[in-house]
């Protein structure tokens, strides 16, 4: 019988993934099978797509991860969350509330998961709890490494798990030495959350429409709201750790009095000045974390490390080889460092693979594609090379949805489960806006382009890797003339997803083709999924996004499927 390993993470962003054999074989989000965007909660459905999927009973689980000691695991409605940060701040005993976090006593949550897997008829797998903030940090060594044998520095920051916000690790041979560990009464990343809701935003949602809105701003003006939050939080002696200026209450509870003195600024220079912050505190502590330790190759995990600006800034670091962000690096990448623990404790640190692609999920049949289509009224073709006949829309102008080959794992779609267009058309963001996305105006679109290709667009003297798209690109002047669309408005910066020109997904193949019809080996892509709804998942979801919106064409894996007869 096959050995059968499940890591899993109940909260926000809730995931599951399975090993077989000690081989990571499956990933999913609850999200993209409830159809609620973030899901909070424990990962029924996905505990059992992840079994289904590798035809694996409940019983048969050797062993279960969890990646957490500490939290909620119950499942809480997007409303009445949000009726509950309405009136956080005025709850009677919040301080008391913020110490039980801080010592990340369990309170009965290991009995719960236990419980809960009871209830999933997974009653005889050993069952493990993992920090926080370690299993942060084990999914971008474990997942990110490039050999064994060699040291990293691995930094973690979000904005509390565990009663912790952020850690500086040495991980070595699979072993770990942590020389910084931040409390979460110092949390850069609550600073984030907070600004985000009292912007009439949805935190651990649209932090990125704040870092998407900052360059638009004033540099000037960014630094005076930059000023203000250095007043209430900065790195301690050490230069390790982050530390609040006022040292009898948290920058969560300290919210209202720094909201207050924020108050009166431009929403742009607010987030511009959230970022400039951000920039400066995480550059200065992992330079500091460098000289401390000697190790100049840099892996990140956790929330905070979804910032592509910041990320940018720490790569550039003259003291920086290398820098990588574990793709989706927010909780839904516990599931994966939980997974990670594991193998390394049952087979050994070596033999731990680091992660191969973000396709984790559920493949597009021809059976499931010719079901999903049956009686709509859509039409079908089945080209004999169907990237070719992807690529021929493209190059004419017309956007184009994709959904083929396994669902990506995480918060970026990286070709299968995407959405495409010619990223020299300025047009592009407006018809995308207008067709589906629904996007705020200022958040800018992101480019695919092929490996071979990066060094004419990117200014990239590092060559450092971007498969995921977790890394922000100064551009070469003219890059824009080929991806005006792709790029931020305001500053032509890029996220970027550089992908091996070898890759068998179908996107490279597709970006090939579309070089030779139009000598441009880039494009635009963005998720397939309708505004407010996770990415889709199967091809009735892929279908479902193509008969709500204004898109006219979709591939569906082999098949193409368009609201029109072909010409």
């Amino acid at each position: 019988m096959a050995e059968l390993i499940l890591g899993i993470h109940g909260g926000a962003n809730s995931t599951a993934a399975i090993a077989v054999d000690g081989e990571l074989a499956w990933c999913v989000q609850e999200e993209r099978l409830t159809g609620i965007k973030g899901y909070m909660g424990f990962p029924h459905r996905a505990i059992a797509a992840c079994l289904a999927a590798v035809g694996a009973d409940p019983a048969d689980l050797g062993a279960v991860a969890y990646g957490s000691v500490s939290g909620p695991v119950e499942h809480c409605p997007r409303d009445e969350w949000l009726r509950r940060l309405r009136g956080f701040h005025r709850r009677p005993m919040l301080a008391k509330a913020e110490a039980q976090l801080v010592s990340a006593v369990p309170a009965g949550m290991d009995r719960r998961v236990r419980e809960l897997l009871h209830e999933a008829g997974i009653r005889n797998a050993n069952v493990t709890f993992h920090d926080h903030h370690t299993t942060h940090g084990a999914a971008a060594y474990y997942g990110l490494r490039a050999t064994p044998d060699q040291p990293y520095l691995v930094v973690t920051c979000d904005g509390f798990g565990d009663g912790a916000c952020a850690t500086a690790t040495i991980w070595h041979h699979g072993h770990r030495v942590e020389i910084a560990r931040t409390d979460m009464r110092n949390s850069l990343g609550l600073l984030w959350f907070w600004l985000t809701y009292a912007s009439g935003f949805t935190p651990h949602e649209d932090e990125f429409k704040l870092m998407g809105m900052a360059p638009y701003a004033d540099p000037g003006r960014a630094a005076h709201a930059a000023g203000i939050l250095r007043r209430h939080l900065r790195l301690d002696e050490t230069g390790l750790r982050f530390q609040r200026a006022n040292p009898k209450s948290s920058i969560e509870r300290s919210w209202p009095r720094i909201h207050a003195e924020l108050q009166g600024l431009r929403f742009d220079d607010l987030f511009a000045g959230l970022q400039m912050f951000t920039d400066e505190l995480l550059t200065t502590w992992i330079a500091n974390a460098i000289a401390a330790t000697g190790i100049h190759d840099v892996l990140a995990g956790g929330g905070v490390f979804m910032n592509i600006k910041s990320n940018q800034r720490i790569a550039a670091l003259d003291t920086v080889h290398s820098f990588a962000a574990f793709p989706s690096c927010s909780d839904e990448s516990l599931a994966l460092g939980a997974l990670y623990l594991q193998l390394a404790d049952q087979h050994g640190h070596q033999h731990v693979a680091p992660l191969a692609s973000c396709y984790l999920g559920d493949d597009i049949t021809d059976d499931a594609a010719l079901a999903a289509v049956t009686g709509t009224g859509l039409h079908i073709t089945r080209p004999s090379d169907v990237h070719q006949a992807v690529a021929q829309l493209l190059a004419r102008g017309v956007i184009v949805a994709r959904c083929a080959g396994r669902m990506e794992y995480g918060a970026r779609a990286l070709g299968n489960r995407s959405i495409l267009a010619d990223p020299a058309d300025a047009d592009i963001p407006r018809r995308l806006n207008r067709t589906i996305k629904h996007r705020d105006f200022w958040m800018p679109f992101a480019p695919a382009i092929l490996a071979s290709a990066a060094d004419q667009y990117l200014y990239n003297p590092k060559t450092l890797t971007s498969p995921y798209m977790m890394l922000g690109f100064e551009t070469i002047p003219g890059a824009e003339r080929d991806m005006i669309a792709a790029l931020h408005p305001a500053d032509l910066t890029s996220r970027p997803q550089i992908i091996d020109d070898n890759d068998t997904s179908g996107l490279a193949a597709i970006l090939t083709r579309y070089q030779h019809l139009t000598g441009r080996p880039v494009l635009l892509n963005t998720s397939l999924n309708l505004h407010g709804h996770p990415i889709a998942r199967t091809a009735t979801d892929a279908v479902h996004v193509l008969q709500h919106s204004d898109l006219t064409h979709l591939q569906l894996g082999n098949l193409l499927v368009s609201k029109s007869m072909p010409a």
